[in-house]
């Protein structure tokens, strides 16, 4: 990322590898009132010194977060709540007025007997429309939002407030409410002896046993919750706690609570409608702003399996300063989009941050998997970082694969093609996986779906930056013979038109110009065998050979350099390699020069006459003269190199017979002309 400026402070323990880290960072970010931004992997705010933050922070004020639908809300704990009402201190003003409204709005309800799910579908949408305090307004719009069905409410939760700002039967806010009165009195409001250490412990990353809490505050988001282990045992000591790598998420920092909350309510939740539903007469709703709270469709990134759905949540990282109101007003109003285009799965959220990536200046996202913890809930689990690409070919597939996604009900060989394929698609996005794999895949996909009709479409023809970037990958001969191969196509003779290209003799793949749509035909006639690439050669040659008024070379084929196909010839190809690009290659457009020719190998002088006969407009190889090849016989040809005024003398038998034949599906430039003198 950027170098660090000058006079801002760095902050090391803040990484973008751990949630609480970032979201600290937010925090901070917010209550500095500072422009802060992130260079070399960590956090840095535009400030005069760590000292002068801390100081900022022993002045907060706490604010009125609540979620009275939770059964341990400080709303169904008197006490608590009567010493806040009580308060006259200045510092709780904030706190006080807000729990003084909401205790108002919430007063004529009967909520006995409730379960909290039902409380929060009572409770909503009276307090966002009967409440006026915006820090209240503020926490209710970050832990969810509500939506209305034809058929009932629904609340959608934020998975970083838990399930309703709670987690198990920890509730965030009566917890902050604890954390707050541990670190200011409620009746002066004062400072308590511990509340700096506390606090230059948060910002210093400082982990002292005189700064934590043995009892859990921060729940499925502390840093040591990215671990998978079992909790500490409860007849360890504080120092047992401290001395084990920070695998506890018992012990909290108080400030790390407050932090993080400040973090998270940057983010406000909005429902938009989603134009695909699931069941019919539904209208499916869900939280499209940020936090980029991702569900990734079953198979297609690590943290899913085949019959579940696993999330996953995208947090920006930039690298020019700026404030927390220009950073909030960003994501809220920018990054709101989820279902707004149809973003529904990791790949299609690359593509969107890609267009919106350079201009919001967000260089990377850091990427996290909510994973289930042994009786714990889900947690955020650190699993990378993404960089948005400015020029992703990979977003060509993106209606296609919401379509192709794997399911259940798909059979097993269908389920694990489309499985591997998605998360190759999404790895290949982060930089993580190769083209070919990808073309390989979907060539194979192709094939599997034209022969079980599949209720999938066939794929949308890709562009020819598939095909340059698998040569990219791998310069090699294999992928010049698949691209050559890939480029023909059954040509008319008098009017040079495609009849048809190569992907429509492999498949029954079909094109609707006018509605631009792509089904498979039923009236497809399978004429090319694939179960191996001689198999291929063998059936092509044969229909090229069936009709003087359709062949390839009538029409433009990429050529094929006479060094990849002395290769072939001779035996030094991966012929499976080039079998299964080739299949991949049929979707995409042919390049107009894939890699500059080499004629360096020698060729068999009678591969070179056959190929001028296969490849010249004005000649057609006769299939005698390929099935002589094939046996090793050279006499079919002389005699049709006689007739076109040719006369050649040619061994009558040649070991490579077969594997020249083989080589002439391959288009190249014609190595003599006919009608001539031969020199």
């Amino acid at each position: 990322m950027t170098a660090a400026i000058a006079n801002a402070v760095a902050f090391p323990h803040l990484t973008p590898t751990n949630a609480i880290g970032w979201l600290k960072a937010v925090g901070l970010l917010r209550l500095s009132g500072a422009v802060g931004y992130w260079a070399n992997d960590c956090f840095h705010l535009e400030i005069d010194s760590t000292e002068s933050l801390v100081e900022k922070l022993l002045q907060y004020q706490p604010k009125p977060f609540a979620s009275p639908w939770n059964g341990k809300s400080i709303f169904s704990n008197t006490k608590e709540l009567e010493i806040v009402l009580a308060s006259k201190a200045q510092r709780y003003a904030l706190m006080r007025e807000g729990y003084q409204e909401l205790q108002g709005v919430l007063q004529p309800l009967d909520t006995k007997g409730l379960s909290s799910d039902k409380k929060k579908l009572l409770m909503m949408p009276l307090i966002t429309s009967k409440v006026s305090n915006s820090y209240l307004l503020e926490w209710i719009d970050a832990v969810g939002l509500l939506t209305q069905t034809k058929q009932e409410a629904e609340f959608h939760k934020n998975d970083l407030l838990g399930t309703g700002g709670n987690v198990g039967t920890t509730d965030f806010c009566t917890v902050y409410f604890q954390a707050c009165s541990k670190l200011w009195d409620l009746e002066t409001g004062e400072p308590s002896i511990e509340a700096k250490a506390f606090i230059r412990a948060a910002v210093l990353g400082k982990v002292l046993p005189e700064t934590l809490v043995l009892k859990g505050l921060l729940g499925h988001i502390y840093p040591a919750a990215d671990y998978f282990d079992d909790l500490a045992p409860s007849d360890k000591s504080l120092e047992d706690y401290i001395n084990n790598q920070g695998r506890s998420s018992q012990l909290a920092n108080p400030i790390d609570l407050i932090l993080y909350l400040e973090g998270a309510t940057t983010f406000t939740g909005s429902s938009i409608p989603r134009n695909e539903i699931q069941n019919e007469g539904d209208q499916e709703h869900t939280l499209a702003s940020y936090p980029l709270l991702l569900e990734v469709n079953s198979g297609t990134a690590d943290t899913s399996d085949r019959t579940g759905r696993a999330y996953e949540i995208w947090l920006p990282l930039w690298s020019k300063p700026r404030d927390w109101k220009v950073f909030q007003k960003r994501v809220t109003t920018y990054l709101s989009f989820r279902l707004k285009n149809q973003v529904v799965d990791t790949t299609d959220m690359l593509n969107e941050l890609t267009k919106r990536s350079e201009s919001l200046g967000f260089s990377r996202f850091t990427r996290f998997g909510l994973w289930k913890r042994k009786g714990q809930g889900n947690y955020l689990v650190y699993i990378g970082l993404a960089t948005p690409l400015k020029s992703d070919y990979g977003a060509e597939l993106g209606e296609w694969r919401f379509r192709a996604r794997p399911t259940k009900e798909q059979s097993q060989s269908q389920y694990n093609l489309l499985t591997a394929l998605h998360k190759t698609l999404y790895q290949l996005q982060q930089g993580n996986a190769e083209t070919a794999t990808a073309i390989k895949l979907l060539g194979q996909i192709e094939i599997l779906h034209s022969r079980i009709q599949a209720k999938i479409p066939p794929s949308p023809q890709l562009s020819e930056k598939w095909v340059e970037a698998v040569y990219k990958e791998y310069p090699i001969a294999e992928v010049e013979l698949a691209a050559a191969l890939a480029s023909t196509s059954l040509t008319h003779k008098g009017t040079g038109r495609s009849f048809r290209p190569f992907r429509e003799l492999l498949s029954s793949a079909r094109y609707v110009p006018k509605s631009g749509t792509r089904f498979w035909s039923h009236d497809h006639k399978y004429r090319l065998k694939t179960a191996s690439l001689e198999a291929l050669c063998l059936s092509l040659l044969q229909l090229w050979s069936t009709d003087k008024e359709y062949h390839p070379s009538f029409g433009w084929t990429h050529w094929a350099s006479p060094d990849a196909i002395a290769a072939f010839i001779a035996g030094r190809t991966n012929d499976q390699l080039i079998l299964d690009l080739a299949l991949g290659f049929a979707l995409c457009k042919s390049p107009t020069k894939l890699a500059r020719h080499s004629s360096t190998q020698p060729l068999p002088e009678l591969y070179k006459y056959a190929a001028s006969l296969q490849w010249c407009r004005d000649v057609a190889l006769t299939a005698q003269t390929v099935n002589g090849l094939l046996t090793g016989s050279t006499v079919p040809l002389s005699r049709q190199l006689a007739a076109v005024q040719k006369p050649v003398v040619l061994p009558e038998h040649i070991a490579i017979g077969k594997r020249c034949a083989l080589a002439l599906v391959f288009p190249c430039q014609p190595f003599y002309q006919f009608g001539e003198v031969n020199a």
